[in-house]
């Protein structure tokens, strides 16, 4: 059984566990990826490059989990509103370290955010598959 919620930290064996579920996905959909997981200050905790994932994958990988930490809300979502028009247009251009696409998502246990995963590799679509694995695996510890 997984560890209470309100009480969940991110340990390595947790981060090697998550890092199972990408590895496996990514296997199973052919797409090499690198897999990154930020803190809740969205600081790198966690990094594995699958297969023959392309280079860039391994700095995009840890963008999307810390814009997922940091802006609690998947890179997706975050996009929408950085869209022309839209209330945060540009901020990816005033912070480099922000992606305004697809494969990040926040790690939430006990209604508070506690992390960031971002995968990169893949296309948007693929990358979002393997992090649905990994949420299915995180929400499995969580309870």
């Amino acid at each position: 059984m997984g560890t209470p919620a309100t009480q969940f930290i991110l340990t390595e064996e947790i981060c090697e566990q998550l890092a199972q579920a990408a590895k496996a996905k990514s296997r199973e959909i052919g797409v090499g990826v690198t897999f990154t997981v930020a803190d809740e200050a969205g600081n790198l905790r966690y990094l594995q490059r699958f297969g023959d994932a392309i280079l860039p994958s391994i700095e995009i990988s840890q963008k999307k989990a810390y814009t997922a930490a940091v802006l609690r809300q998947s890179t997706a979502e975050f996009g929408k509103i950085a869209q022309v028009g839209e209330s945060a247009f540009g901020i990816n251009v005033t912070n480099d370290k922000l992606v305004i696409f697809g494969g990040g998502f926040p790690l939430k246990a006990g209604g508070k955010t506690i992390g960031g995963i971002g995968i990169s590799g893949g296309s948007v679509a693929e990358d979002e598959s393997v992090c649905e694995a990994v949420l299915a695996k995180f929400a499995e510890l969580t309870g």
